[in-house]
C-alpha cells in the first residue's frame, strides 16, 4: 500500500510512467477527499442559505406584490423604507427592547447567580424551579401570560383587585402593553443569565479569592476587583447572544398583541409587510436591513468579547 510520500512522487513521474488508478480510488485519495466530503455541506448552504439571501437582494429591488409580476424599482424600497416614519418607530421600539431586557437580565441574572452560588438548604430545588421558564416554548408562554394578564378575570388583576388597585389593561393599553412584552421575554429568557453566571462563577479560581480574604479585602471590593473583572466574558456572551435574539423578537407578539397597543417591533413590522399585506419587495427590503444592522451590532459585541477573553488571561 502506498503511504503520502510515494503518491507524492508518483504524481512528479511523466504521464507514461504513473500506473493509472480507478476513479474511485482518485476521489477517495488524500488530495481530493476533503473536497468530496465539503459538498454536502456547500449544498445545503446553497440552498437554504445562500440562494435566499441572493433571491432577497434580487427582490429589494422589484416592487412585488404577489397578485402581479415583480417590477423593477432599483433603489426606490431602500429610499421609501429609510423615510418612513412606522419603520423608525420599530427600531425604536426594538433598541429599547433590547436595552430594557439586557439590563434587567445581565443585573437580576448576576445577582440571582451570587445568590444561588452559596449553599443553603433546599438549594437543588430553587435552581430547578429557576430553570422552568426555559422549558415553556414562546407561543405557549405568550398564550399563558395573555390569560394571566386578561383583564378582567386573569389572576394578576385579580389579585390587584385583592389589594385594591384598580384593573390593568396590560396588553391593550399604549403606554403599557410594551414594557409587559419586555417582562415576558424577561421572565422566559432570565434562567439563560442565570445559569451562564452560576457556571462561570463555580469555575473562577479559589486561590485569588481566598488571598483577598487573607489579606483583609471586603467583600464589595472583592466583588468589584475580583470578580466583575472574571466575570466580564461571560456577560459579553450573554449580551451577544440575546442582543442577537432580541433584535428578532416576534414570539410573544403571536399570542398577545399581534404587533397592536404600540408593541411593532422591527421583526413584526417585517412579517406585517411581507406576509400580512405581501408586498414581498418591501419586505425583503427591509429583511435585508435588519440583517445588515444584526451584523454590524453583531461585529461591534464580538470585538468587545474578544478584548474581554484578552484581558481575562
Amino acid at each position: 500500500m502506498l503511504n503520502q510520500g510515494d503518491e507524492a512522487r508518483i504524481e512528479r513521474l511523466p504521464g507514461e510512467f504513473r500506473e493509472r488508478r480507478p476513479a474511485w480510488q482518485v476521489l477517495t485519495s488524500e488530495k481530493y477527499i476533503k473536497w468530496f466530503l465539503v459538498i454536502p455541506l456547500l449544498v445545503v448552504l446553497g440552498v437554504f442559505a445562500f440562494y435566499p439571501l441572493f433571491y432577497c437582494l434580487y427582490m429589494s429591488f422589484h416592487e412585488a406584490i404577489l397578485i402581479r409580476p415583480p417590477e423593477f424599482l432599483g433603489l426606490d424600497n431602500y429610499r421609501k423604507i429609510l423615510h418612513n416614519r412606522l419603520f423608525w418607530n420599530s427600531v425604536g421600539r426594538s433598541a429599547s427592547t433590547v436595552v430594557v431586557c439586557v439590563g434587567i437580565e445581565i443585573t437580576l441574572g448576576l445577582g440571582i447567580a451570587l445568590f444561588l452560588n452559596r449553599e443553603f438548604r433546599g438549594q437543588n430545588i430553587v435552581r430547578g424551579l429557576c430553570l422552568l421558564p426555559l422549558m415553556v416554548s414562546p407561543l405557549a408562554m405568550s398564550l399563558m401570560w395573555k390569560y394571566f394578564l386578561e383583564p378582567q378575570f386573569g389572576i394578576v388583576n385579580v389579585m390587584l383587585s385583592w389589594i385594591g388597585f384598580s384593573q390593568v389593561a396590560f396588553l391593550s393599553e399604549s403606554g403599557v402593553a410594551l414594557y409587559t412584552i419586555m417582562f415576558m421575554e424577561i421572565w422566559k429568557w432570565l434562567p439563560f443569565s442565570i445559569f451562564v453566571f452560576l457556571a462561570a462563577l463555580r469555575g473562577l479560581p479559589k486561590d485569588a479569592f481566598e488571598a483577598a480574604r487573607v489579606d483583609g479585602a471586603s467583600p464589595w471590593f472583592t466583588f468589584k476587583k475580583l470578580t466583575l473583572p472574571m466575570l466580564k466574558p461571560f456577560m459579553m456572551i450573554v449580551i451577544l447572544l440575546r442582543v442577537m435574539w432580541l433584535i428578532r423578537l416576534s414570539d410573544p407578539l403571536f399570542g398577545t398583541t399581534q404587533g397592536g397597543a404600540g408593541t411593532e417591533v422591527l421583526d413584526w413590522y417585517i412579517y406585517r409587510i411581507a406576509f400580512i399585506r405581501f408586498d414581498i419587495g418591501e419586505g425583503t427590503t427591509l429583511a435585508l436591513i435588519a440583517l445588515l444592522m444584526t451584523i454590524i451590532i453583531g461585529a461591534v459585541l464580538f470585538r468587545q468579547l474578544i478584548k474581554a477573553l484578552g484581558a481575562a488571561r
